[in-house]
Formats: structure tokens, C-alpha cells, sequence
């Protein structure tokens, strides 16, 4: 080896101790200052990487050293401050207050976890062991100990956090007891003890009496007012934290796929009627800013409850504190130590003390305290705590007509395709007028024939839209096309490339209202059924996924044909292809009509209210078409359960869209016209231009899944409602009834993954309809019922005949009981 090699892996084991301790404490402080971003940003592949490397790195990069301690010669004059370090890598281990999951799939392995802290912390015992009898390291003795201490119960605190963060444990945390309910075979011996003595019973269901429906006109004290006093402020910032950590605490399991009762339903919709939008979503948000902590944090054993603070928070921090403190005043004068290792040995120690002093404040100044200790001095920061970001706001948006229209081929690779097509083919085959144009079009094309091939290839446009082009346009796709945009991996990495908008005010508002237009409708219905004593279910809202909207605003024969009958992905799809169509078609006139206003026509706007609504709907229900479509694509178990198919149908209809492009693209991009090449204004009118008089799968088949023409023919359907104001209207409804659906379906653990990555408007839908009591979670209607047995006395009128002989019920049982499972309940 070279003598500059030599130096290197010299210096290389002079210093790669003090590089790799000074790494795992670096890490360590990246993640205590960012962790929190976490969940109020949108996902990116940079921040992907970044928490990647910081959780997996900090937990090796910490494990190294401890290894190289291990085996250190004892002859270094610095090995017994090396030798100390453990205790601080062993503190590194146990990882920050804010960050101990990647993924709930690592909540799932924390028994792994546990195995490789007790292996690590062992390591640090034989590393105390093999110094601890050198008199130069007593000094270390009791520091090491110390830090060694607060270093375990951190690493205690995050086993228990991961295990406490597993769905089995956080449907253990609602379970309670097993409840049996009333003894049904003891009643039935009362009911046979009375028959064998010869008194007819008379059994009287009667239920639990629930609450009524809540005030819908009810608001919170000072809510509505323009002005607010400081302590009203305050106040209002309160109630909205500690509804929220109510809502957390009944709620949570709805993350496992929980149940619920109606007293769970009454007590949520207590909450919400009356509210406004603003009101409702803030509270979401910090209620989903608890579970992300009870998940991905260590707030389920150190936030959860004061005792958290007094048996994990504090102690750790004087257990450090007092070992920093102590070290110092030992070393500080200690000359056999390099002045090297001894600044190491403070920044090491300084890192450990500021990082438990920020996880203290951090507990102090957060919404479990003020959760813990409503009338706590921290009231006066409620306000700042909940105007806090708590997720992204955002919402990604995709296009399926834009990405088909990406990468179209340019003038020189439509060159290279018309040389390869053209070789080996007689001119009469292409069938093109023209005796220069026959001539050339030979056996073989050169450069100068395509050169003036290029002026004349309008005139043979029309026999190469035939069947020619079609065949041309299909080799085309099969040898560049398919190869790069469709294969799987390419296809889908290039489809997850999506744009991010805001979630606005009037999104929320919007999506607000029709909520508690369907939970009235529901309530009002229930109503009903119970005046005729028929059994009352939500789950035809929970079902809908624009049915009752297309029903109501009596579009059933037009429209109908798009949702009965047809999978989810399916109709979202079509609706996707169809607003999008619709939504460029009207911009194209939207610009035309500036255009001629520009150049002094007289252009008729309407009523510009009625534009303002317009344009609203509109922007509602292009975004959420958009972001369904993201869904679909990037998430596709969140929106349903056939997954296979639904990216099938997905790739299908990309595939015949990309096609057609393609043919269009051809065909005008040697015209003379170059304002028919096909581009992102134009796209529509290639699409809608075709007639579409019967069903795709009639033509083709149904061996592809495309759903493109259909979308056309569904487009144009919508474009017969001639009063645009009722068309988006109808679109954005739709829209947010097919986004409510899809909320409610959805398993809550794909809610939750996704509350790692800023969040998503889908999961706030879903604790909206669930806490207005429409989501699928409700399986308890009525609770415990009780039955009164007492001798029977024959009314006036014949009674209805029991189900039972000899038995006989004069108690109506509410619609309620008829459509559950309740338990009776005996009493004489």
C-alpha cells in the first residue's frame, strides 16, 4: 500500500469514532427539529428519502460505534472517555418524541425493535464492563449510569409506543369488557314459568330512551360574533382542542375499522350541527393531528396522560442533566484527554441535554396538556395552538387526457416512422393521388422525397385517416409508444407525477353542505319509517355515489346508465372523462369569447352571479374529478376493493386515448392547417367529434377495459342540459357524493397511512360523515332493550298475532330495535 494510503486509513481510525458518534448525534437533531413537518407537508420524493435515511440511519449509524467500543484497546489514553460515549449512544437509540414509525407496518414489529435494544443495550453493559475497573473511568462511572438510565427508559418508552400504535392494541384501548348482555334464557323461563301456571304473559319491549336529534340552529357562545373579546377567543380555541380529543378518544378505532354505538352518533352529531365548515374541518384537523401522534409519535405513553411527564419526561431529563453536569466538572480540568475527545465528549452531552429540554417544552406547550389541565395558564396560548398547521392543505390533481397527450411524437420521429411503414409496400397500397407522390412513395422514401413529401401530404389525408393510418398508428404505439408509456413500472412512474392545489374555503364549504344535506335527508327519512313502522337504515347514503343526486335532479334518463349497475372505478372514470371534456370544451369558448371582446364583438356574458356559480361548480368539480383520478392511480386500495381491475380499466382507456391522439397527430402534423395539430386546447373537440351511437363493448368487445367513449358519449349527454348552471351543479354534486362514498368505503388503515404524508382530503370526509353519524361504522342502533313481562289483558281490539304461539308482544318495538340485533332484558 501507498504511503498516501496508508495515511488515510490512519487517519480514517484516529477519527471514524468521533465522525460516527458526531453523525448519529447530528441525526438525532434533524429529526427532533423536523420530524414535525411530517404531517403538515405534501408528499415528495426528496422528504421520502430524507425520513428514510434519518430513521434507518439513525439507528445503525448508532449500533457502529457501539460495536467499535466493544473491542477498543484499553492502552489508548482516551479510551475511557470513548468508552463513556456509550451511554450517549445508547440515549441516541431511544430516538426523539416525534418520530418513532416510518410506516404502520413498523408498529407491527415492535417486538423486533424491542429484540434490538436489548441487544444494544447489552452491548453498552459489556462495553461498562470491560472499563469499569480501570481507576481512570470511576470519574465515568456515575455519568454513564446516569445517561445510561434516561438512554433505557427512552428506548423503553418507544417499545411501548410502537406496541401501543398497533391497530390490535388500539381496538383493545375501546373494547372494554366482553358484555354478554341481558340474560335472554332467563327471560324465556320466566315467560314459560308464567305459561305452565296457566297466565297468558304479556311481553313489553321498550328500549333505552336515546337522545333527541340536536338542535341544528345551535351555536357555540360567541361563535358568531364580529367582534370578539380576548377571552371569548380563548374560549372558543378550548372547546374546539377538547372536542377534538372527545372526538379522538370516541372515534380513534374508526383507524382499525371499529364500531360504534348511537350514543356515539348523537354525542358527534351534538358537536357538528350548528357548526360551520371552518368549525368542522379545524376540529378534523387536530383530531387527526391526535392520531398521527398516537401512531407515528410517542405520545401514547408520554402525552396521554400527566403521569406520562412525571415518570418518563422529567426524569429523563434530570437523569441527563445531572450527568452532563457531572462529566463536565470532571473533565473540564482532566489534562489526559485530548482537547478533542473532551469538546466531543460536550457536544455530545450539550445535544442530549437541549434534546430532552425541547421533547419537555415541546409536551408543555402542546394540546395534550391543554387537554390534560383545561384551566392551565396555557388557555392563553389555545389560539395559537389551534391556528396551528396540523397538514398540508393540499390536494394532488390528475389528468388522464393531459398525461395522454404527453410526448407525442416530433416531426423527425413521424419521418423515421413513414420511411420504416412505407418500405417493402407497392405505391398502390397507400392508395395516394398524385404522380410525384406515387412515385415516391416506392419501395423505398429518401430524405429529399420526404422534403417534398412534406408539401403534398394534404392532399392524401383523407385515405390515410382510413385504414392505413389506423394500422400506421397502432405499429407506431406497439414500437415506441407501448413500449416506453405503458409498460408497467414506466406507465405508473410517470403517471404518479402529479400537480398540487389548494383545498379552498369553498371546496370545504361546498362539501360541508351536502353533507348535512344528506344527513337531514337521512334523519328525515328515519322519520318516516318509524311513522310507518318500517326498518330505517343509513346505508343507502353511505351507498350513494351520485344516484340520489341524478334522482333529485331528475336526470335519471340520461345520466342513470353511468352509475347503476357499474363497479366504482368504472363510473368514476366515465364522470372523470365527461367533466373533463366538458370543462375544456367550455374554457376553449371561454377564450374565444375573450378573444372576440379583444377584438371589439359584442360578446354576451349573462348574469354575472350566475357566472360566479358557474365557474365555482365548475373548479369544484374538476378538482375533485382530479384528485379521485390521483387516488385511483397512485392509492388505489383506498377507493376499492378490485384493485387488479380498476388499474386494468385505468391502462385500458389510457392506452385507446393515446392511440387516437396519436392518429390525430399524424394526420394533421403534415397538413396544411398547423392550428389542427392536436394539443391540449384541441383535445377535446378530436374526442367529441366522433359519433358514438352505440356501446364500446358492443364494437370491440369487452376483452379491454377502455372506458374512453363511453366518457364521450357521457359528455355529451351532460352537454344537453342546456343550463349550464344546472349541469356543474349536477357535476359537482355528483363529485362530492362520489367522494363521500369513497371516504366511507375506504379501510381506515389506508386513512392512516396516509396521515404520514400531510394528509388527505378523503380521510377529513370521512370523520365528517362519520361524526354527522352516516359513516359505516354505526352497528349499534338501539343498545340493551328490556322486556316486561306482565299478564296479559285482551284489548278492544284483536291484537296482531304473536310470532310466537301462546306468546303475546303488545308493545310496538321501535324501527330502531327491528333493524338491529338489541339484547332484551327481563323483568317481572
Amino acid at each position: 500500500m501507498s504511503s498516501f494510503g496508508k495515511k488515510v486509513v490512519e487517519s480514517w481510525n484516529d477519527w471514524q469514532l468521533i465522525v460516527l458518534v458526531l453523525i448519529s448525534l447530528l441525526m438525532q437533531l434533524l429529526l427532533l427539529f423536523t420530524a414535525g413537518f411530517r404531517k403538515r407537508t405534501r408528499p415528495r420524493k426528496l422528504s421520502k428519502i430524507y425520513f428514510w435515511v434519518l430513521h434507518v440511519g439513525s439507528r445503525y449509524i448508532a449500533t457502529y460505534p457501539l460495536g467499535i467500543l466493544s473491542r477498543a484497546s484499553a492502552k489508548d489514553p482516551n479510551a475511557d472517555i470513548q468508552a463513556f460515549w456509550a451511554s450517549l449512544l445508547l440515549f441516541h437509540l431511544g430516538g426523539p418524541d416525534d418520530f418513532t414509525a416510518l410506516s404502520l407496518e413498523d408498529n407491527l414489529i415492535w417486538n423486533r425493535q424491542c429484540f434490538e435494544l436489548t441487544v444494544q443495550a447489552l452491548l453498552t453493559a459489556y462495553v461498562f464492563s470491560r472499563y469499569c475497573v480501570d481507576k481512570d473511568f470511576k470519574c465515568f462511572i456515575i455519568p454513564f449510569v446516569l445517561i445510561s438510565l434516561a438512554g433505557l427508559l427512552k428506548c423503553l418508552e418507544q417499545v411501548f409506543a410502537l406496541r401501543q400504535a398497533t391497530m390490535k392494541a388500539l381496538i383493545k384501548s375501546v373494547l372494554g369488557t366482553p358484555d354478554a348482555g341481558p340474560d335472554y334464557a332467563d327471560t324465556m323461563d320466566r315467560v314459560n314459568s308464567m305459561l305452565r301456571s296457566g297466565v297468558l304473559p304479556s311481553i313489553n319491549i321498550n328500549d333505552k330512551r336515546r337522545l333527541g336529534r340536536p338542535n341544528s340552529d345551535a351555536r357555540e357562545a360567541g361563535d358568531t360574533r364580529a367582534e370578539q373579546t380576548v377571552e371569548q377567543q380563548q374560549q372558543i380555541a378550548l372547546n374546539k382542542i377538547l372536542s377534538a380529543h372527545s372526538l379522538f378518544s370516541r372515534f380513534k378505532v374508526l383507524f382499525a375499522d371499529g364500531i360504534f354505538s348511537f350514543e356515539d352518533r348523537q354525542e358527534s352529531q351534538a358537536l357538528f350541527l350548528g357548526k360551520d365548515a371552518k368549525w368542522a374541518f379545524k376540529v378534523i384537523e387536530i383530531e387527526l393531528s391526535f392520531v398521527y401522534d398516537r401512531l407515528y409519535t410517542k405520545a401514547s405513553v408520554s402525552r396521554t396522560t400527566p403521569a406520562g411527564m412525571t415518570i418518563v419526561r422529567v426524569p429523563s431529563l434530570l437523569l441527563t442533566l445531572a450527568g452532563s453536569v457531572y462529566t463536565f466538572l470532571k473533565t473540564i480540568h482532566a489534562s489526559q484527554y485530548s482537547k478533542r475527545h473532551r469538546c466531543v465528549t460536550y457536544t455530545l452531552l450539550a445535544g442530549a441535554v437541549l434534546t430532552e429540554a425541547i421533547i419537555l417544552a415541546r409536551y408543555i406547550y402542546s394540546a395534550w396538556t391543554l387537554v390534560g389541565r383545561s384551566d392551565h395558564w396555557l388557555k392563553r396560548r389555545s389560539v395559537d395552538l389551534v391556528n396551528r398547521s396540523r397538514w398540508s392543505g393540499y390536494m394532488a390533481q390528475s389528468n388522464l387526457i393531459t398525461f395522454c397527450l404527453q410526448k407525442l411524437p416530433t416531426d423527425s420521429q413521424l419521418e423515421d416512422f413513414l420511411v420504416s411503414f412505407s418500405r417493402g409496400r407497392p405505391s398502390g397500397q397507400l392508395d395516394i393521388p398524385g404522380a410525384v407522390i406515387a412515385r415516391n412513395l416506392g419501395l423505398h422514401i429518401t430524405a429529399k422525397a420526404l422534403s417534398l413529401l412534406r408539401f403534398r401530404l394534404a392532399e392524401a389525408a383523407p385515405q390515410l385517416a382510413g385504414e392505413t393510418l389506423g394500422a400506421a398508428a397502432r405499429q407506431y404505439l406497439q414500437r415506441r409508444s407501448m413500449l416506453e408509456q405503458l409498460k408497467s413500472k414506466s406507465f405508473w412512474d410517470k403517471y404518479k407525477k402529479r400537480r398540487y392545489v389548494p383545498v379552498q374555503d369553498k371546496l370545504t364549504d361546498f362539501i360541508f353542505d351536502q353533507v348535512k344535506k344528506k344527513e337531514a335527508t337521512f334523519n328525515q327519512r328515519k322519520e318516516d319509517n318509524r311513522a310507518t313502522r318500517k326498518p330505517d337504515s343509513h346505508k343507502p347514503m353511505t351507498d350513494s355515489r351520485g344516484d340520489s343526486v341524478i334522482k333529485e335532479e331528475k336526470v335519471v334518463d340520461s345520466l342513470g346508465w353511468s352509475l347503476h349497475g357499474k363497479d366504482f372505478d368504472e363510473s368514476l372514470l366515465l364522470w372523470h372523462i365527461a367533466t373533463d371534456l366538458c370543462y375544456r370544451e367550455e374554457v376553449n369558448q371561454r377564450n374565444s369569447s375573450t378573444d372576440q371582446q379583444a377584438a371589439g364583438l359584442q360578446v354576451n356574458t349573462g348574469n354575472s352571479r350566475i357566472g360566479q356559480q358557474v365557474e365555482k361548480h365548475r373548479e369544484i368539480g374538476v378538482e375533485i374529478s382530479n384528485y379521485l383520478l390521483y387516488i385511483m392511480v397512485v392509492h388505489p386500495l383506498m377507493l376499492s376493493s378490485s384493485t387488479t381491475m380498476a388499474i386494468k380499466r385505468c391502462r385500458d382507456t389510457c392506452a385507446e386515448a393515446r392511440r387516437h391522439f396519436l392518429k390525430e397527430h399524424i394526420q394533421t402534423n403534415f397538413s396544411s392547417d398547423k392550428s389542427k395539430i392536436i394539443s391540449e386546447e384541441n383535445a377535446h373537440e378530436t374526442l367529441l367529434n366522433v359519433d358514438t351511437p352505440l356501446r364500446a363493448s358492443v364494437v370491440k368487445g369487452d376483452k379491454s377495459k377502455s372506458v374512453l367513449w363511453d366518457g364521450c358519449f357521457l359528455a355529451k349527454k351532460l352537454n344537453e342540459i342546456k343550463d349550464r348552471r344546472k349541469k356543474w351543479h349536477v357535476i359537482s354534486r355528483v363529485w362530492v357524493e362520489m367522494l363521500c362514498y369513497a371516504a366511507v368505503q375506504c379501510g381506515g388503515y389506508q386513512h392512516a397511512e396516509r396521515l404520514k404524508e400531510g394528509g388527505e382530503l378523503i380521510t377529513f370526509v370521512c370523520l365528517l360523515m362519520t361524526h354527522l353519524g352516516m359513516g359505516k361504522h354505526y352497528r349499534t342502533e338501539v343498545g340493551d332493550a328490556y322486556a316486561h313481562l306482565s299478564p296479559f289483558t285482551a284489548p278492544r281490539h284483536p291484537p296482531a298475532q304473536a310470532d310466537r304461539p301462546g306468546v303475546q308482544q303488545d308493545a310496538t318495538i321501535s324501527t330502531d330495535e327491528a333493524s338491529t340485533s338489541g339484547h332484551g332484558h327481563g323483568h317481572l
